[in-house]
């Protein structure tokens, strides 16, 4: 069953009609950063799992396999091709997670590799009982692949204006269409441009009826992959 009720520039559509400022939605913190939450447990509507391909080294930032809406995937046959060099290219686990931030008074998404999502939700389990009552600060720690981990650190004393963010927070809904305007493909003409790029002979496997652009990865990420979270699915698969 597809993950997506909407693809390339609809889903871009649906974002903008929304007001979604994606570069807001998605919590990316670097070494040390935090932000204090409210927990919205684990539902249909509040984490997703999905799956995508990324190859740091070779210039292609992660980005949502396109199979699971039965469209063609240019990254899979790239990576079933038998082309030495992508071989391991196949698409991987990786989950989206929403939290509500009580700073901000949104909805905030975090984008996790396999073992970070598994990690997070085991400790959402721990604390499904405190979800409704503490608030939490969740804080990246470590900068590289090996020694990179996300933890909630429960706040037992918030300050004025956290109590009536947590409270405010409470009241916001997550519709069960939030994480499909959140989770943008790429189309399938920038992913087949990206493979060219990254040296794959896309002229032996597809059709090429477009214009090409040159240079690195034809879409400005929406949101930027690090070294570490490229080497974490590299490491965590399927």
């Amino acid at each position: 069953m597809s993950l997506f009720t909407k693809k390339g520039a609809e889903a871009q559509k649906s974002a903008s009609e929304k007001g979604l400022d994606l570069k807001r939605v998605y919590i990316r913190l670097k070494d040390g950063d935090s932000v204090r939450v409210r927990l919205l447990g684990i539902t249909d509507n509040t984490v997703r799992e999905f799956k995508a391909h990324g190859d740091f080294k070779k210039g292609i930032y992660t980005s949502a396999c396109i199979a699971p809406a039965g469209v063609e995937c240019p990254y899979c046959t790239a990576a079933n091709s038998g082309v030495e060099g992508f071989e391991d290219f196949y698409a991987r686990k990786r989950y989206l997670i929403t939290f509500a931030d009580i700073d901000t008074g949104s909805l905030r998404v975090w984008d996790a590799s396999k073992q970070q999502g598994e990690a997070m939700l085991k400790l959402f389990g721990e604390y499904a009982s405190a979800k409704d009552t503490m608030a939490f600060t969740f804080k990246r720690t470590g900068s590289g692949a090996s020694d990179t981990s996300y933890n909630l650190i429960p706040i037992f004393e918030l300050d004025d204006k956290g109590k009536e963010g947590f409270e405010k927070v409470g009241k916001l809904s997550v519709s069960d269409d939030f994480l499909d305007s959140v989770l943008i493909p790429r189309s399938r003409e920038d992913m087949i441009t990206n493979l060219k790029n990254a040296g794959f002979p896309v002229e032996k496997f597809f059709e090429l009826n477009f214009a090409e652009d040159e240079g690195e990865d034809v879409q400005e990420d929406i949101v930027e992959d690090t070294v570490e979270d490229i080497a974490e699915t590299d490491i965590e698969n399927m």
